[in-house]
């Protein structure tokens, strides 16, 4: 994990993206080089080809510099870049310096393309493999007509171009393919997104709809039992539906920012109350299932509070939701008189606030009366940060 997020710099790139594994393997050929290129340009300088040596020493200085403002000052792009007139450059010189393996450049044509394509991709690979393939027909005719003499017989290079031609084709072909399907599979995706942000609109809307006719039918009833009841419904209608507001104007369609969830949840309570509601949420997202299932017991918990905690006078609530090691923790506290376990657990709102907590995983719930009442809730979940 160190050598990923800080040797090969994959800690500046989003986790699972494909621009982190282009990154980290640019980085990777780049720290491969560097050293190859001091060990060969050591051994230039000693048997005497200090042209060689100082050039090898200046890449082996720019990669370096590369490396260390990559990604700050140095693009991918550039990176990728420099890789690859580095490797260029030093097939050509295998080429014609006696120094160099002239075996380096049959490996390299056979390696090149896949570099060129994997890195660069259809578009832009093309371009580069024309331009070094541009080269070695250059050389080719070059040592056909005995202007050049390389370390290689003329039919060999001939030979070796050719066969860098068909593979660059060949890649080009699957990248073309390669990219095509990946396009298509973007447009798939964001065409899922507008549609499930859709749903969710009019999920939203439909639940309003539902509370704006209780809140009518309530208006006809006289028995405030009643009018409390048809009040408490509408609070968890609208508990749900600022999930799915959240997940409309969100930049996801599965994933619930619970800092901002919970957030109108309790403001809506505090609307109604002159008691205070302090909250501590720290920053997390989890999926619509439990999203809802926690909103539901904030809605309930504090609802109860509210009724039930203080005979008199303005009390405080206090909402927190925290990640604690490998469970997430839900508490929701006052300082005022308690309950009376046997009664309230008999209600629908503790009811549904037990029921919820087993639906989460590995749910527990547990609740405190002394010095006033503290409901707690662990339960596991896969966060999304």
């Amino acid at each position: 994990m160190y050598v990923e997020n800080h040797l090969l710099k994959g800690k500046y790139f989003p986790d699972k993206s494909a621009e982190r594994l282009k990154a980290m393997m640019i980085v990777g050929v780049v720290l491969v080089i560097i050293p190859f290129m001091f060990f060969d340009a050591y051994g230039s300088y000693l048997e005497g080809y200090f042209a060689l040596s100082f050039i090898e020493v200046t890449f082996m200085i720019v990669l370096s510099i590369a490396y260390l403002l990559f990604p700050h000052h140095v693009t991918v792009e550039q990176m990728i870049d420099a890789a690859l007139i580095v490797i260029v450059v030093l097939m050509l010189l295998s080429l014609f310096m006696w120094r160099q393996d002239p075996e380096f450049v049959l490996f390299s044509l056979s390696t090149l393309p896949i570099f060129i394509f994997f890195f660069l991709g259809a578009h832009t690979g093309i371009k580069w493999s024309i331009f070094i393939l541009s080269i070695f027909i250059l050389i080719v005719i070059g040592s056909f007509l005995e202007l050049l003499k390389p370390n290689l017989s003329a039919s060999l290079l001939a030979k070796t171009t050719v066969a860098y031609a068909a593979i660059s084709y060949l890649l080009y072909v699957i990248e073309s393919a390669r990219s095509k399907n990946e396009e298509e599979l973007k447009r798939s995706v964001e065409d899922n997104k507008l549609l499930f942000k859709e749903v969710h609109h009019r999920t939203k809307n439909n639940m309003q709809v539902m509370m704006g006719l209780l809140e009518t039918q309530s208006f006809k009833i006289q028995e405030p039992k009643y009018k409390k009841m048809f009040a408490a419904h509408v609070d968890r209608i609208k508990a749900m539906s600022f999930v799915h507001e959240n997940l409309y104007k969100g930049t996801s369609y599965e994933l619930v920012d619970m800092h901002k969830y919970l957030g109108e949840i309790l403001n809506n309570l505090q609307k109604i109350t002159q008691h205070t509601i302090l909250t501590d949420i720290e920053y997390m997202t989890m999926g619509i299932k439990d999203s809802i299932s926690l909103g539901l017991i904030v809605n309930e918990a504090v609802s109860n509070a509210i009724e039930h905690a203080y005979s008199a006078g303005v009390g405080q609530i206090d909402v927190t939701l925290s990640y604690n090691g490998k469970q997430h923790v839900l508490s929701v506290k006052d300082d005022g008189l308690g309950f009376n376990p046997q009664k309230e657990f008999q209600s629908l709102g503790m009811t549904l606030i037990e029921d919820l907590s087993n639906s989460l995983s590995n749910g527990k719930l547990k609740i405190s009366i002394d010095n006033g009442t503290k409901i707690q809730i662990y339960f596991d979940a896969k966060e999304h940060f």
